[in-house]
C-alpha cells in the first residue's frame, strides 16, 4: 500500500513533467521561500498554483483483513492577467487535464479531470493586489 507521502511525491513528479508551462510559472502549495521571498507570479503570463489535498480513507473491502482506499483531489489553479482573454487559459486547462487524468503509477490512480471557469480573482493579497482571471482544473485520485 502506497503511503500519503509516496502518493504526494508521485503526483508532484507528474506535475513536474508538464511540458507546456515553465516550472518557474508553477507554484506548489506552501513552497519554501526562495532567496527569503515568497513566490512572485509573473505579471504578464499565465501561471499556476498546484495543491494536492487528500480527502481521507475508507474501507473498500474485507477479506482476511480490511482493505483501505485513500482518495483526494489535485487542484490546478490557473491565473491569467485580467483582460487578457480566456482562450489561453482554456487551452492550458485542457492540456493540464490531458496530462494528469487517467495516469497510473504503482497504487496511485489519477482519475477524471474537471475544468471550471472561476472568473476574476485577487490571487495574491487583498483586493488592491494584482488581479487575475482564473480557471481551475481538478483531478480526483485514489490510492488502492
Amino acid at each position: 500500500m502506497m503511503t500519503n507521502t509516496e502518493a504526494l511525491k508521485a503526483i508532484l513528479a507528474r506535475v513536474g513533467t508538464f511540458p507546456e508551462m515553465p516550472n518557474a510559472y508553477i507554484q506548489l502549495a506552501n513552497n519554501p521561500l526562495k532567496d527569503g521571498k515568497p513566490y512572485e507570479p509573473p505579471s504578464n503570463q499565465i501561471w499556476a498554483k498546484v495543491t494536492v489535498s487528500n480527502a481521507g480513507s475508507f474501507i473498500s473491502g474485507i477479506g482476511d483483513k480490511p482493505c483501505k482506499r485513500t482518495v483526494g483531489i489535485i487542484f490546478i489553479q490557473l491565473f491569467a492577467p485580467l483582460h487578457s482573454g480566456t482562450l489561453g487559459l482554456s487551452d492550458l486547462a485542457d492540456l493540464w487535464a490531458s496530462h494528469l487524468e487517467f495516469y497510473k503509477v504503482g497504487d496511485l490512480e489519477l482519475r477524471e479531470a474537471s475544468i471550471i471557469d472561476a472568473g476574476h480573482s485577487s490571487a495574491i493579497g487583498g483586493s488592491s493586489a494584482m488581479s487575475f482571471y482564473q480557471y481551475n482544473v481538478s483531478v480526483s485520485y485514489q490510492v488502492n
